[in-house]
């Protein structure tokens, strides 16, 4: 397999996120799967739809809530999906007392909040509060080729979702407001960076989008979405989209890096843990995770490339069947489940146990 994709193979796997969405009913419920086993966490699995009211009509945002419940023991799983096993999850169960770290999620390119729903509901077993919303033009419900050329707006997304948890929802008295972090993969990665005080590089986005030689992905993609190419929105994507309450970054096998500021990067001042594909099946590590590690201050940096994980590795678990399902709906791209039941599931051990431990520090 090729060390990264063209930019059709690319937009054709991550529109299998919304085929995917299809092949669900209401993948909140839960019908299955129910029987109670002994406590092995602290916490249950708690899950809420969330919807931010800020009053931005013309960019509305809504997703999903993971939090502690103080039940442990109730931990059902929905056999809601032909494809994705569903993480475990009490929908609408009451929050455990006490305050909680909050880690907001951004997700891939086209993606949406159930891609890293595993992680959410691993996380709030463990006494955090994970939310994630999807980003209008670039999820897998909401896209616009307008919105999607505001890709400055995906940080200020997590912006708008950590000011409304915080200052303006029920929510508020559970947060630890002390430690808030984010997470991303993919174009979350690059989302979170912005949000962590990186800064997009108008110079290097010509040198290497529009110059002889084209960077690989991030190029295509982005000029795709005629990204920063007026005077306004050149303004809008290099300006400082950091957030200072945010304390520290997780980026999941990130794309973008080769547009993102050297001395931005350099100057960013909070801890970072970059996960990297060893497999490297999508991006080009020298160019991504391994460029991005290179670049931050090495005292704030861990870098771990994970050995044999895909890029797909970071989202949910395949079915026995989903691949080939995938592959009927949409011949090449059952990428999505390559590796992806039982391997997936060791290589979402090892991830979980990198953020939880970089987490608590």
């Amino acid at each position: 397999m090729h060390s990264f994709l063209s930019v059709s193979a690319v937009l054709r796997v991550a529109s299998v996120a919304a085929i995917s969405a299809t092949l669900m009913t209401n993948p909140l419920s839960v019908t299955a799967d129910t029987s109670r086993k002994p406590a092995a966490f602290a916490f249950g699995p708690g899950v809420q739809e969330i919807t931010v009211q800020d009053g931005r009509e013309d960019r509305p945002l809504s997703g999903h809530i993971w939090y502690p419940t103080p039940t442990p023991e109730h931990a059902p799983k929905s056999d809601r999906s032909q494809v994705w096993e569903m993480a475990p999850a009490d929908p609408g169960a009451e929050i455990a007392d006490g305050t909680y770290p909050l880690l907001v999620v951004s997700h891939g390119m086209f993606g949406n909040t159930f891609n890293q729903a595993w992680l959410g509901s691993e996380l709030a077993r463990r006494g955090y509060v994970v939310a994630m919303v999807n980003h209008p033009g670039t999820s897998s419900f909401l896209r616009d080729p307008v919105q999607a050329q505001q890709l400055w707006e995906r940080p200020k997304d997590l912006t708008r979702l950590i000011t409304y948890l915080t200052e303006r929802s029920t929510w508020q008295d559970h947060i630890d407001q002390s430690r808030i972090s984010a997470a991303g993969h993919s174009l979350g990665g690059f989302t979170v960076l912005l949000a962590g005080g990186a800064r997009f590089d108008g110079d290097l986005y010509d040198a290497g989008c529009f110059g002889d030689t084209r960077l690989p992905v991030v190029c295509d993609i982005f000029r795709g979405w005629s990204v920063a190419e007026t005077p306004s929105d050149r303004t809008a994507m290099t300006q400082s989209l950091k957030d200072p309450r945010i304390g520290k970054i997780i980026s999941l096998d990130l794309g973008g890096t080769p547009l993102l500021s050297k001395k931005s990067l350099a100057e960013i001042d909070i801890p970072v843990l970059v996960l990297g594909s060893g497999r490297a099946d999508l991006l080009d590590q020298d160019l991504e995770s391994r460029a991005l590690a290179n670049a931050l201050p090495q005292e704030l940096v861990q870098h771990i490339e994970l050995e044999d994980a895909g890029h797909f590795d970071f989202i949910g678990v395949c079915k026995p069947g989903g691949r080939q399902i995938l592959a009927q709906e949409e011949p090449g791209e059952e990428i999505l489940c390559i590796q992806g039941g039982p391997a997936r599931k060791v290589q979402h051990q090892r991830i979980l146990e990198e953020i939880t431990a970089f987490l608590a520090d």
